[in-house]
């Protein structure tokens, strides 16, 4: 039973490296912010980040308008209240995928990697008392 999960978080661990380097070999093009709102979610989502903030960013590409919801960055957000000219990264092969909405699934599953070492951890120290 011990070896089975603990060979489950090492085939999640190399997963998350594997879905990280993909994700940094894209071409990430960047985007002005035309609109910008601080949201919260209390019903929809993975229970974890529901007391987190997002943001919902409007912009356009190639002519035409998107959104995408995204991880809550302090800066963005100050930068975009201060009416200065605030730019975000996108897919140019998929314009609604955001890089901080990458980054908030990046942090999802960095959530379950951590608990499932520390549940090892714990196993492991239950076995040796």
């Amino acid at each position: 039973m011990l070896i089975a999960f603990i060979s489950t978080v090492l085939l999640v661990s190399f997963c998350y490296a594997f879905i990280k380097i993909k994700l940094s070999k894209r071409a990430w093009r960047p985007v002005k912010v035309e609109g910008l709102t601080k949201v919260k979610q209390h019903t929809v989502g993975p229970l974890e980040l529901l007391a987190e903030s997002s943001l919902l960013i409007e912009y356009t590409f190639k002519g035409e308008k998107y959104s995408c919801q995204t991880a809550y960055t302090e800066s963005l957000y100050n930068s975009f209240l201060s009416k200065k000219a605030t730019y975000i990264y996108i897919d140019p092969d998929n314009p609604t995928q955001c890089l901080h909405n990458a980054q908030t699934k990046w942090r999802y599953a960095k959530l379950w990697l951590f608990l499932a070492l520390i549940v090892a951890t714990c196993l492991v120290l239950k076995e040796l008392i």
